[in-house]
């Protein structure tokens, strides 16, 4: 707190000393006719030359150093509407979308067009919705009773294979691309 204190305290003494030596310097301009010191160039008559000193030379070059810099970081001529347009709308974030996929196959179970690599829409939307409908068989026949054991879907023309299992009759043939092996533990 202490610190805080003699701080602040330092800061206003620094103020009131620079604020008394501007008060000082004009008090000493208004009271004698002559210009102050940092103005003493008006005072010197156009016909006389002056030779430069060591100190206005070495001051004159720091000065350029300092101002190259800075007059030398603006640009000389207006960008044009087209140079303009065109870093607004780069190769990287517009055009990307107009460069054509070489990724595209036809689907080997329906022929409709997909990207290599990932599921057919239409494939999909088929298991999507066997899935829905075997999940509203479950849910009908297990709405009061939840079996403990594993369930078996059966299809039309089809036998349970395990006789510890719970099954679901499906009430429909089975579809063609849903094969029976899917349903095993192994998958074969």
């Amino acid at each position: 707190m202490a610190s805080m204190l003699r701080t602040y305290i330092a800061s206003l003494v620094s103020k009131f000393h620079a604020t008394y030596n501007h008060y000082y310097q004009i008090v000493q301009i208004l009271s004698k006719n002559n210009p102050p010191p940092s103005l003493a160039v008006l005072g010197i008559p156009q016909n006389s030359q002056v030779a430069p000193t060591e100190n206005d030379t070495s001051s004159k070059s720091i000065l350029d150093s300092i101002f190259d810099g800075i007059l030398l970081a603006v640009p000389k001529h207006r960008r044009s509407i087209e140079k303009r347009l065109f870093r607004k709308h780069r190769y990287t974030s517009f055009m990307e979308y107009g460069t054509p996929k070489n990724t595209i196959i036809p689907c080997l179970e329906c022929g409709q067009f997909k990207e290599k690599g990932h599921l057919c829409k239409n494939c999909y939307e088929k298991v999507r919705l066997e899935t829905k409908e075997m999940q509203a068989k479950m849910g009908e026949d297990l709405q009061f009773n939840a079996p403990r054991q594993e369930v078996e879907f059966v299809y039309e023309g089809e036998k349970a294979e395990n006789k510890n299992t719970f099954v679901v009759n499906m009430g429909k043939s089975r579809p063609s691309w849903f094969s029976k092996h899917l349903l095993n533990k192994t998958g074969y």
